[in-house]
C-alpha cells in the first residue's frame, strides 16, 4: 500500500452528487492510495460509509475537519483488487 494520499473538496454537494463524484475520483488513483474527501452535507456521514461499503473501499477513518466546523472528512483508500 502507498502513501499517497489526494484530497477531494466537496463543499456544498448532496450526497446524491457526492458519491459519484467520489468514484470518479477514485478511479483515478491507483490500489492502495488514499482520497480525503471534504464535505459540508450532514447526509455524507451516512452516504460515504454506504458508498464504501458496497464499493469495498476501506473507510480508514471519519473526523470533524478542525478548521471548518460544518465539515466532516473521510479518509477512504483505494481497494486493493480495483479493477
Amino acid at each position: 500500500m502507498t502513501n499517497t494520499e489526494h484530497t477531494l473538496d466537496a463543499p456544498g454537494l448532496a450526497c446524491i452528487d457526492l458519491t459519484p463524484l467520489i468514484a470518479k475520483t477514485m478511479s483515478r488513483l491507483r490500489p492502495g492510495e488514499g482520497l480525503a474527501v471534504r464535505s459540508d452535507d450532514p447526509a455524507a456521514r451516512v452516504g460515504v460509509p454506504a458508498w464504501c461499503r458496497l464499493t469495498r473501499n476501506q473507510l480508514v477513518s471519519t473526523t470533524d475537519d478542525p478548521n471548518r466546523a460544518d465539515t466532516t472528512v473521510f479518509h477512504i483508500t483505494k481497494k486493493e483488487n480495483a479493477s
